[in-house]
């Protein structure tokens, strides 16, 4: 069997750039995906109730942010250095600050640094978070902030944010008041051939003693398996098992399309109930010949995808999405 992955087909909506990345998530992201169904009836503060049997936790939410800013980290050398709750900075004045994902970049022998706050709450982020980053990034020679929620946040905090330079990041499920909620894309088609040739014996008449019975196609022969005989004490015998040893006597002797009958004798008196009534016999003759088919075949399957995740980046205002399988790209710019 081989299998070629045909071009992408044009997506509908394509975004400008798709991001290709790992398709290996965080802790228990996949069991996520296989569950998840989202629904939104709040869409201000943005709140999404995934379904019963399974909830992201903040655990979970950090994962996925520290997959995503790997993923979109990759093209400009930025790195991974520090992730969850044993990430920690020494400051200056000794104390060890823990940051939810750390990562790092080098401007030529400068190094950078990037601090992630991941806010998994179901209220909007006050100013005193940004206030809390700050100070850690002060400390710590941090060149960088960045906070990531799901419900938004305070007037006051976009403010303070802005001044301290501080970016500002939504990341939710998508709900049903988004516009790329329950959104599929196909990824391209999957074509597969199987390649079988089948060889088999292929039955063209069976005798029984004096009664023929012709077979003109498949179907009768494969009803021929279902006969069933009798003997004269009332047991009975399968015909199934003559045309089997004649099927494997067949192929053995191979002679492609030579049409060729074999005798089987029987060391006792068979009956064969019909529809003209009953025939005793003492030897079956089953005649055919050895084929080759071929049973090759071309299947093609649709590659799509699914939005999960929306991803608002507030001041430098790029709108992404993630998606069931991993692909990252852009809604800002369709085309």
């Amino acid at each position: 069997m081989t299998s070629e992955l045909s071009k992408p087909a044009k997506v509908t909506a394509r975004p400008n750039k798709l991001l290709i990345c790992s398709l290996i998530l965080e802790i228990r992201i996949w069991n996520c995906l296989l569950c998840l169904e989202t629904t939104s009836n709040n869409p201000k503060n943005r709140k999404k109730v995934m379904a019963e049997e399974y909830e992201l936790d903040w655990k979970e939410y950090e994962a996925i942010t520290k997959y995503i800013y790997t993923s979109l980290g990759k093209r400009d050398g930025i790195k991974i250095i520090g992730y969850g709750q044993n990430c920690k900075i020494k400051g200056k004045s000794t104390i060890k600050h823990q940051v939810d994902v750390l990562t790092e970049q080098f401007d030529g022998q400068k190094r950078l640094l990037t601090a992630i706050e991941c806010k998994y709450w179901n209220k909007k982020v006050d100013k005193d978070v940004v206030m809390k980053l700050a100070g850690i990034m002060e400390d710590s020679d941090i060149t960088s902030g960045i906070i990531v929620c799901k419900s938004g946040y305070t007037p006051n905090t976009l403010t303070y944010a802005a001044y301290k330079g501080i970016k500002l990041v939504e990341l939710w499920e998508a709900g049903e008041n988004d516009n790329a909620y329950n959104k599929t894309f196909e990824l391209g088609t999957l074509n597969i051939n199987i390649g079988a040739i089948v060889s088999r014996a292929v039955v063209t008449s069976v005798d029984f003693g004096d009664k023929r019975i012709n077979v003109a196609n498949e179907e009768e022969m494969f009803a021929m398996h279902n006969v069933i005989l009798h003997d004269l004490n009332g047991n009975t015998i399968s015909l199934s098992k003559f045309l089997g040893e004649f099927s494997k006597e067949r192929q053995r002797r191979g002679e492609l399309l030579k049409t060729m009958t074999i005798d089987y004798p029987l060391n006792r008196k068979l009956l064969l109930k019909h529809d003209e009534g009953e025939t005793s016999f003492q030897r079956i003759s089953i005649t055919g010949h050895f084929a080759k088919f071929d049973k090759s075949s071309k299947r093609s399957f649709a590659l799509t995808d699914q939005v999960w995740m929306i991803m608002n980046e507030l001041f430098d205002k790029r709108h992404l999405a993630l998606s069931k399988s991993g692909l990252i790209w852009n809604l800002s710019h369709p085309g």
